[in-house]
């Protein structure tokens, strides 16, 4: 038996290791194959849009209330300078997700945005006495008792 560089004790066999090395290669693609992914879900930590919209259609609003999430989606439909919604469509057949910010960057429908916040149940005088301002109630009606994204952090025109 032939002794691998010098090292007592250890044999050489021809064709195991480069099967190992294959295996071990293997390995190593499949993991960085699942770091790539859907665009629906790049960046995307957490939660997504379809799984908030999710629990709250199966009754199970608590299993997603408080919990953090990073979105990144495109803007669906800007409601208010504080309120805009995403994914929608983009995710399947989900319902579009509002975001809610006080301070919240200038967003175009369709923009790409990356949205990082805290999923709560919308209730219109909550929100208004969190925000500081009036809401008008007719824009905010539908989304009474649904799953909004207070966001903390919105970052515009991120790739796709």
């Amino acid at each position: 038996m032939a002794v691998v560089r010098g090292v007592p004790g250890r044999q050489f066999f021809p064709g195991r290791r480069s099967a190992r090395s294959a295996a071990a290669l293997l390995l190593a693609a499949a993991a960085l194959a699942g770091c790539g992914g859907d665009d629906t879900a790049e960046g995307e930590s957490g939660l997504n849009v379809g799984e908030v919209q999710e629990a709250f259609e199966r009754g199970d609003p608590e299993s997603v209330t408080g919990e953090r999430g990073t979105f990144n989606a495109r803007v669906e439909n800007v409601i208010s300078p504080w309120a805009f919604t995403i994914g929608g469509g983009e995710f399947g057949d989900a319902d579009p997700l509002l975001v809610i910010e006080e301070a919240m960057p200038p967003v175009d429908q369709d923009d790409r945005v990356r949205v990082e916040g805290t999923i709560h149940q919308f209730d219109l005088s909550r929100v208004q006495k969190d925000l500081g301002v009036d809401l008008a109630e007719p824009l905010y009606q539908d989304f009474s008792g649904e799953p909004y994204v207070k966001a903390d952090k919105i970052a515009e025109d991120v790739g796709e």
